[in-house]
């Protein structure tokens, strides 16, 4: 099953309610819908309509509850995020490196992944209710990342590597204008080489080896017959300029 129906985002205690409205943008906008509250402190509220935006329509969809007990009921996968290690040693994983077996468990599990309150994030009993901890990497010295921010890293993650292959991006190749041929890059750099020389902007003597550095940008950009024309053109109302 794909992750994104697969998955629980559940929040802990939320004392902002703009919090809860941008972590279900967050959500919406990486295919993820459902969304728990454990004893929110802020909710209902038009706060969470505001920033939710477009999201909005999941606001209806949204669970809440008393205690964790109630948010974690049905489910046999949990994931609690942590910044910082414990005691006690906990399996962890590493969001930018996520194992085949966590992407193994979440897809064939019904999954809850835990955020904490805004100023001290999930207590050590909280933590201990999670089969992993989940490390988002960040600055040692200031290891802090806005609520809204974590579920919108995490939802990235699990989109990205969605099991189902559902919403990849498809590179698209196709170009409304025909790439340009190679003579034609060509004559475009010496031409553009000669408008330089008579601009004195360019040397042939320069030790840098420029001329070579301009045939290689010309090169690699990868420029289509229109592009091509168009500079052709800029380049002879130069030298006619120049003329004059």
């Amino acid at each position: 099953m794909s992750l994104t129906k697969q998955v629980k985002i559940i929040l802990v205690e939320t004392t902002s309610a703009a919090n809860i409205g941008s972590s279900l943008r967050a959500m919406k906008t990486m295919g993820f819908t459902e969304l728990v509250l454990v004893k929110p402190k802020k909710f209902p509220s038009k706060e969470v309509e505001i920033l939710a935006s477009n999201a909005s329509d999941l606001i209806e969809k949204i669970k809440v509850v008393e205690d964790l007990d109630a948010a974690l009921k049905g489910i046999e996968f949990v994931v609690a995020t942590s910044s910082r290690q414990r005691k006690v040693p906990w399996p962890t994983e590493d969001l930018p490196n996520l194992s085949n077996n966590f992407f193994e468990a979440a897809s064939q599990k019904n999954t809850a992944i835990l955020f904490g309150r805004e100023d001290r994030g999930l207590t050590n009993t909280e933590l201990q209710r999670a089969n992993i901890h989940l490390n988002i990497p960040a600055n040692p010295d200031y290891p802090v990342l806005n609520l809204a921010m974590s579920v919108q890293l995490v939802c990235y993650e699990l989109f990205s590597h969605d099991v189902e292959g559902n919403f990849k991006f498809h590179k698209n190749d196709n170009w409304d204008i025909p790439k340009a041929k190679t003579m034609h890059v060509k004559n475009l750099m010496d031409h553009f080489i000669k408008v330089s020389e008579k601009l004195e902007v360019f040397n042939k003597g320069n030790p840098r080896q420029i001329e070579a550095r301009i045939k290689r940008l010309f090169s690699r950009i990868g420029l289509d017959e229109m592009e091509v024309n168009f500079l052709r053109g800029f380049l002879s109302a130069a030298e006619k300029n120049i003329r004059k």
